[in-house]
């Protein structure tokens, strides 16, 4: 039995040690062992990490961020994930609440006034030789993350060995679907509990290969598709909304829309038929845009909408929808679509050991998500009032609402306390709009959410829009997007805005902060 992270990753890399791990860097599973006993030894002898330290790690996409984290817990130490887009002040204000001894950074990160900063970047000249791992239990605490980098009283996640050897036995179940070799497309922060479930623990679980890419720029996004053509490309939703649109426009300035739509409507019809090849034809150039060997996309830190979700997978790839949060270890959930080995068809459930479950569901089937099982942290660190808020009887209440489709999918409806109380009584669900009107290719971002209106409680929307796009476009767009919903849903009051709505590291976009920037009079308003 696997005793702790490091044992894990020890297993792992003797067992493939020839094989490539990071792509780039042309480093190999044996390469990767070798620099986490290096930092490790510097990290114990240097700077004296001991079980149960906190060191923080503050860096981009690196594959020394990987080494770090790895390096760190074979000590028995605790990781301290930071978010590189949260301000100094809040830096301190989270190494300060942890105890934090060290802090990995890169040097443009470096803080004064806390603990001492090394340069992640190093090269390391210590002897593997001399590396000692720690006697790390599986309850022992391996991860603290921050629920929110806001000012007040953020609660602090803490995720054991435990819950992270978990999510790489849960990640084996989809062995079917993401072979050894595939390569990772690897841009999504690793600070953030996706990246380490995606970019970190699959890949190296699956005898996959990483391929890093520190810069946020869809131009190196389309160089490295072209050039290294992964296999597995996660995104997060309003990537992948933005690829749709794309896809959709260059399709109608071309004139094949309406044959798109045809022919993927029709893809089984056609290839049992022997017409394969018109399939093909028409899918081909959305799988060039990823390089023409993508096989898997995963969407995970945000709702993907079921329409772009089934969009894809008509494209011909498998669509890993993921539901969680940090506090169960990132995939609570996963809608995912794939043939079993046994030939029977996959659809949804949370990884093995793990359950959920819909409580308390209304008469359409929409209850608050409860989760259960081996991914869910032991709870929030030093705050008892939380814990006995977010647990009851063994299930961790999310605060999100959502419900079980005929397949068991997660349809995900939003957060429990956003949810629009009409003064009818009738709920609104603002996930289910925003999608509807991001379907409008001028509409790249939305947010809604309960706004009062000469005292009367409303949906209220805010839309980012085209650059150009006049106000009299927008309302005509979201009349005809009202047209297809019921009358009590329909936002007739709304706001746009040219400027990129405020959104977490996730891209989710923040419904608060879009609220206080409508009251300071930030957005031109319009009444569809």
């Amino acid at each position: 039995m696997v005793k702790n992270i490091y044992d894990m990753l020890h297993q792992v890399c003797s067992q493939n040690k020839d094989r490539i791990f990071f792509v780039r860097q042309n480093e190999t599973y044996a390469d990767l062992l070798r620099r986490v006993k290096q930092r490790a030894v510097l990290l114990a002898k240097k700077f004296g990490i001991r079980r149960g330290d906190t060191v923080a790690i503050l860096s981009g996409n690196t594959p020394d961020f990987i080494r770090s984290y790895f390096a760190i817990v074979s000590q028995g130490a605790r990781v301290l994930m930071l978010d590189t887009g949260l301000a100094k002040s809040e830096h301190l204000n989270m190494m300060r609440r942890t105890k934090c001894k060290l802090a990995l950074a890169q040097r443009n990160y470096f803080i004064s006034g806390g603990p001492k900063m090394y340069d992640i970047e190093s090269v390391d000249d210590t002897d593997a030789r001399e590396f000692s791992a720690a006697d790390a239990t599986r309850d022992d605490i391996a991860m603290l993350s921050f629920t929110s980098g806001s000012t007040g009283n953020p609660k602090v996640v803490g995720l054991t060995h435990d819950n992270i050897i978990s999510l790489g036995d849960g990640a084996l179940f989809y062995q079917p679907v993401i072979h050894p070799g595939y390569t990772f497309y690897g841009f999504l922060p690793l600070y953030h509990i996706y990246g380490v479930v995606i970019n970190i623990i699959a890949p190296l679980v699956l005898r996959g290969k990483l391929l890093l890419q520190p810069v946020l720029n869809p131009r190196e996004f389309m160089q490295d598709f072209k050039k290294y053509r992964p296999e597995v490309i996660p995104a997060v939703p309003r990537i992948w909304e933005t690829f749709y649109k794309k896809i959709i426009e260059t399709a109608k300035e071309k004139h094949v829309y309406t044959l798109m739509r045809v022919v993927i409507s029709m893809r089984h019809v056609l290839r049992a038929v022997g017409l394969g090849a018109i399939v093909n034809r028409v899918t081909k150039p959305v799988h060039d845009l990823f390089g023409g060997n993508t096989k898997v996309l995963v969407s995970a830190g945000a709702t993907l909408k079921p329409t772009i979700r089934k969009f894809f997978e008509r494209m011909g790839f498998a669509v890993g929808d993921c539901y969680g949060l940090t506090e169960t270890t990132g995939p609570a959930n996963f809608n995912f679509a794939f043939r079993m080995p046994d030939g029977s068809m996959h659809y949804a459930g949370p990884l093995p050991g793990n359950e959920i479950e819909i409580h308390n569901p209304d008469k359409h089937g929409i209850g608050e998500i409860w989760v259960r099982g081996k991914l869910v942290m032991p709870g929030y660190i030093g705050n008892k009032d939380a814990n006995n808020a977010a647990f009851e009887d063994g299930w961790f209440k999310t605060g999100d609402l959502g419900k079980l489709d005929r397949r068991g999918r997660l349809v995900v409806k939003g957060r429990k306390k956003q949810v629009i109380v009409l003064d009818s009584g009738k709920n609104v669900y603002p996930d289910e709009l925003e999608d509807l009107y991001l379907q409008n290719k001028d509409i790249l971002a939305a947010a809604v959410f309960e706004y009062v209106i000469k005292g009367k409680t409303v949906p209220f929307a805010v839309f980012q829009v085209t650059p150009g796009t006049p106000i009299s476009r927008v309302a005509t767009m979201v009349k005809a997007s009202n047209l297809k919903i019921a009358p009590y849903k329909w936002v007739r009051h709304f706001a746009i805005t040219e400027d990129e709505l405020p959104q977490t590291s996730a891209k989710k976009v923040k419904h608060f902060a879009v609220k206080e920037l409508l009251d300071s009079g930030s957005f031109t308003r319009a009444v569809a």
